[in-house]
């Protein structure tokens, strides 16, 4: 983050789950976008960008913190 990077992070666990955990708090702060959600099979999207299941979300971490989940949007359609 320091050198301009944005940091992102693929979960199996949902958002909702990670705010919960000890420790993970800490670590969210350093994160701009979680893909949360295991990835199943079932429901695998090939036209997703940046995830590879339907049920996955792509959640903007720093504006999700203050309150609600917000997703993350980088204004492609």
């Amino acid at each position: 983050k320091a050198r301009g990077y944005n940091i992102w992070c693929y979960t199996g666990y949902t958002f909702e789950q990670l705010i919960k955990m000890p420790g993970c708090r800490g670590l969210l702060d350093f994160i701009d976008v979680i893909v949360d959600g295991p990835f199943i099979k079932s429901q695998r999207d090939i036209t997703l960008r940046f995830r590879g299941s339907s049920n996955q979300r792509l959640i903007n971490v720093p504006e999700s913190l203050k309150g609600e989940i917000v997703w993350w949007n980088d204004g492609i359609a």
